[in-house]
């Protein structure tokens, strides 16, 4: 006598071809906004550093009566452009004889204002305000004076960053953040200033 055979139990090829094309979709879906998610959390880095960056200035200016003018950190920061993905670089040693150190001041220089006889100085180092990033950054920063009306908004200059220029008289400051995440043609822009706190100035752009 013959034994008889067990039934073989599977899948057909129409139900595998029917899940790998639900995993698809569901792919679709999850890996653009994942990524969205991802670029968005790495922007909460200009978010917290420029209200440091506001927190440092405004504390600055009542120690000195002056907002100091500080321009882009160029090569010792990261640096934006339009279709390459900013690298994030550590921040730069600031103890004296490091890439970034406090601005020593001459004999008969002083910030803000000036000794008698002397010169004041208005521009300087974030190192000066006492703003130091923790951690890998992404984003180039800038801050300066301003004479605009108040209150002033945080991205009053759009997508433009600001300059860190001296300005006088002063009415407030800005403070703003570049970089460019995704390594597309357009660049992240984010800014605070003494009236306002931390705003994206270009949405939907990483």
């Amino acid at each position: 006598m013959f034994k008889a055979l067990r039934k073989q139990e599977g899948f057909t090829l129409i139900e595998l071809m029917i899940v790998v094309a639900i995993i698809g979709i569901l792919a679709a879906i999850a890996i653009p906004n994942f990524l969205q998610y991802q670029l968005k959390s790495r922007q909460s880095e200009a978010k917290v550093n420029l209200n440091a960056i506001k927190t440092s200035q405004i504390a600055f200016q009542a120690e000195k009566a002056c907002y100091l003018a500080i321009p882009s950190m160029g090569a010792l920061g990261a640096v934006p452009a339009p279709g390459v993905k900013t690298i994030p670089v550590g921040w730069p040693n600031t103890a004296p004889g490091g890439a970034y150190p406090a601005t020593v001041l001459a004999p008969g220089q002083a910030f803000c204002t000036p000794p008698p006889g002397g010169v004041a100085v208005l521009a300087g180092v974030f190192t000066d305000i006492g703003f130091v990033a923790s951690g890998n950054t992404s984003f180039q920063y800038i801050t300066g004076p301003v004479n605009l009306p108040a209150p002033i908004q945080a991205c009053v200059l759009g997508a433009a960053p600001q300059t860190g220029a001296v300005v006088a008289p002063a009415t407030g400051f800005l403070a703003s953040a570049q970089s460019n995440l995704d390594g597309d043609p357009g660049l992240s822009t984010w800014s605070s200033s003494s009236d306002q706190g931390s705003q994206d100035c270009t949405p939907g752009i990483f």
